[in-house]
């Protein structure tokens, strides 16, 4: 028990501290290779998370230390660029209403994620499950790297213009 709290200390703090680490950097790097970085990472550790899985190592260590790596890739990507994009390519004319669709998306996949996790773990097993959160990202890598615009010292009438334009 008292493991396993450590544990989940442990992984709050890198949390909070890779967090930090994006909003102090996130106009120094950019969104966009923020985004892309944490998610080749995630993608990365969500594999090496599979392979303790396949290896049988499931109650080791090196778990938890996967562990870590994919919630620092997330902190500081999806965690936290992920609200600042949202926030500054909708036109502002619909902002508000686009943010909270976005929100009620992310809330909604995180659910669906969630409720089917224990199914997927029973149907396909630790290292199956992770693989195929590993597969997800590269969806994701490649939107980000195709479609998203970098909004890096951009104005938010610019990055409205930059859109305008793509319709046309």
């Amino acid at each position: 028990m008292a493991e396993s709290l450590d544990s989940q200390v442990i992984i709050g703090i890198m949390n909070v501290v890779a967090t930090i680490f994006a909003l102090w950097k996130i106009d120094h790097f950019g969104r966009k290779p923020l985004l892309i970085t944490g998610v080749i990472g995630m993608m990365i550790s969500l594999l090496c998370i599979a392979a303790v899985f396949f290896a049988g190592s499931d109650g080791s260590p090196l778990l938890v230390v996967c562990i870590l790596v994919y919630v620092t890739f997330f902190a500081f990507s999806f965690g936290c660029v992920t609200w600042t994009l949202l926030s500054e390519i909708y036109p502002t004319h619909i902002r508000g209403r686009a943010m909270s669709i976005a929100t009620l998306s992310l809330w909604c996949g995180t659910f669906v994620v969630g409720q089917a996790f224990p199914w997927l773990l029973e149907n396909l097993g630790g290292a199956g499950v992770f693989v195929l959160f590993a597969l997800m990202c590269l969806p994701a890598i490649i939107i980000a790297w195709k479609f998203l615009p970098e909004t890096k010292g951009k104005t938010l009438e610019e990055i409205e213009r930059f859109w305008l334009r793509k319709a046309h």
